[in-house]
Formats: structure tokens, sequence, C-alpha cells
């Protein structure tokens, strides 16, 4: 009997020093109460999830011989997918994480607004300056925000840390490794995009953000606070697309993305000059006559492989570079050179018409 009150004895203790470490976070939220057994048992399950990761993973975060093993990816997949729904399920919601929430929602918001901004500006910059009609056969902007986590500085601390009992550093830097080597699951690094914005000859300097398809119509005002961000301790924030996209269909449970420290936003601009072999760039056709346009076409028919006749493959080559055209002419027929040698000529005139 005296064995079985020191047993008690000391587990009323454990859970008193382990209760204090954790500032006490069962009361930090007015009308919530966390129950406190509750959140020592998913503490417990998350712990034992995260170790079974890192049996598999190991502690050196640069060691990714892991990755190696397909059977291997998988499962840590699955485990992180636990890992996040536990974090959430113990997610506390208190002043200082509301705080860290508020801030961290408003710089993804700007974020978000900025790369829009940037990358209408670089499109602009494109069509006054940097266009180059001598090289330039395409030219594309698009924008990008992502997170990175590239070691310490890349993830923040916060005085709740030992409430959860996550390895926070090691656990972003896997799911991380997995985003960016686009894994089974882990499709999608970005956070957010534009378009892939390819130069039109249409648009001009002139023109608003919004007609060139920059613009942020997922963010108008209306909160996206589903799944896990449904909290009360959120109601009175407006929670941008981004939080949403990191959250709900990303690996990261809220925590997680309060202690994200490293965000990324670019914008490219890349100038693309695209030759073929015997010198014709993109979109040779559009630049050329009916007879110059004729004859790359015989010229390339000249060299076909032998299993091949003449129409056969002159149908086939504008089957490959002219889908919907060739298509159309030959389901009409009149002109199908597929099996008529004779009528390659006028096939490759009605093509030419028609792009």
């Amino acid at each position: 009997m005296k064995f079985y009150k020191k047993r008690v004895s000391a587990t009323i203790w454990q859970r008193r020093r382990l209760c204090l470490q954790a500032n006490t976070y069962t009361t930090m939220i007015p009308g919530r109460f966390l129950d406190f057994s509750r959140c020592s048992r998913l503490r417990r399950r998350l712990q034992r999830v995260e170790r079974k990761i890192l049996r598999i993973t190991g502690m050196n975060p640069d060691d990714f011989r892991w990755t190696r093993s397909q059977r291997k990816i998988e499962r840590v997949g699955e485990l992180i997918g636990e890992r996040k729904v536990l974090l959430d399920r113990m997610f506390a919601g208190t002043p200082e994480e509301v705080a860290r929430m508020e801030r961290v929602n408003g710089l993804l918001f700007d974020l978000t607004q900025q790369m829009y901004r940037r990358s209408a500006a670089l499109y602009r910059k494109v069509l006054t300056a940097t266009y180059d009609p001598a090289f330039d056969d395409d030219v594309t902007v698009e924008g990008t925000l992502k997170y990175n986590c590239d070691g310490d500085n890349s993830v923040l601390c916060m005085t709740n840390d030992g409430y959860y009992g996550s390895d926070f550093g090691r656990m972003l830097r896997i799911i991380d490794w997995l985003y960016v080597r686009e894994c089974d699951g882990f499709r999608l690094p970005e956070i957010e995009r534009t378009i892939c914005k390819s130069m039109e000859s249409d648009d001009g300097p002139n023109m608003r953000d919004e007609e060139f398809g920059f613009e942020n119509d997922l963010d108008d005002g209306t909160t996206w606070a589903e799944g896990a961000l449904r909290h009360p301790a959120f109601k009175h924030i407006c929670i941008c697309h981004a939080v949403h996209d990191i959250c709900t269909y990303k690996s990261y449970s809220i925590p997680d993305l309060l202690r994200m420290n490293d965000f990324w936003c670019e914008v490219k601009v890349v100038h693309q000059h695209i030759v073929e072999q015997d010198g014709s760039r993109m979109g040779w056709w559009e630049r050329c006559t009916f007879e110059e346009f004729r004859d790359k076409m015989l010229a390339e028919a000249e060299q076909r492989p032998a299993c091949y006749r003449f129409g056969q493959y002159i149908a086939n080559r504008t089957m490959q570079l002219f889908p919907e055209t060739a298509m159309l002419i030959m389901n009409a027929g009149t002109n199908n050179c597929f099996n008529d040698d004779t009528k390659v000529d006028a096939y490759l005139h009605e093509v030419f018409e028609q792009l």
C-alpha cells in the first residue's frame, strides 16, 4: 500500500512539474480548457511518431542516404502526415501563438502581394526594354513564394516548445526536403505562384496588372480559416490563402508554421532562344512564305526512314507540328496525302493557309 502511494505521489509531482514547464497552457485561453492528460497522451504519441521517422532518416539532417529507398520515403511521408494531425490536435492557441500567427499571416499576405506586383513590373520591363527579337523566341515571367528550410536559422524557437515536445528543426528539414524533391504526396513546393506569363504581341506597358494576369484574386478579404485553422483563437484574424495552403494542403501543422523563418519570394524572367538543327527558330512557319514552308517540309521528307512513304511522312510530321490543323484537313479527306503522294503539295498549301 505504501508503495502504491509513493508511485501516485511521484506521478502527480511529475505531472505538476511538466505542467509548469509548459507554462500551464491548459488555462491560457479564456473559455477554452485543454485537458492536460489528453495533451500528455498526444505528446507521447507524437514523440513515438518522430522517433520512428528518425530511425529511418537518422539524426543528421544533412544525411539523405535514406532517400535512395522509395519504400522509406513513402513510410516517412505517412508518418509526417500522422505528426501533422497530432500537432494540430495539440495546438494550444496561447497569446504568444496568436501574436505569432498575426505576424506570420500578415507577412505571407504582404509577400504574396509583392510577388504579384513585382511580376507585373518585370513583365512591363520586358515589353519596354529587355525584349530583343533577334534573340527572343519566347519570354516568360513567373513569381513563386516558398518556405526554405536551410539550417537552424530557418526554424525559430518558442517558449512552449517543451509543451509540444517536437523536434521541430529536424522535422521541418525532412518535410522541406520531400517538397524540394517533389516526392509522392509532396508535389507542390510553392506556397503561392503567379501564372507563367508568356510575352504576347497584344500586350502593352500601360495595361493594368490584372490584364496581364498578375492578380491575387484568392485573397479577397474572406478568411481562409478551414480545418485546423478554424480555431477560436484565430476568429479575429482574416487568414490569408498562403497560410491556408501551408496548413491545409501541405504536411505542415500550425505549430510548424509559427516556427518557420525563411520564406523566399522569387520572380524569374526567362528569355528563350529555341533553334532547330537547320537553324530554324521556334514558330519559323509564322515568318516564311509558302514556298519556304514547303521546301523545309520536303527537305525533311527526303531524310525519312525507309519504312515511310513520302505522303505518309508528310502527314505524320505535320501531325506532330500542327496536330489540330492537320487532323481537320485529313478528316476532310480532299487533300489528305497520307495514302496519296500526289496530294502532298495541295495538302501542305492547305496546312499553311490555316496556320
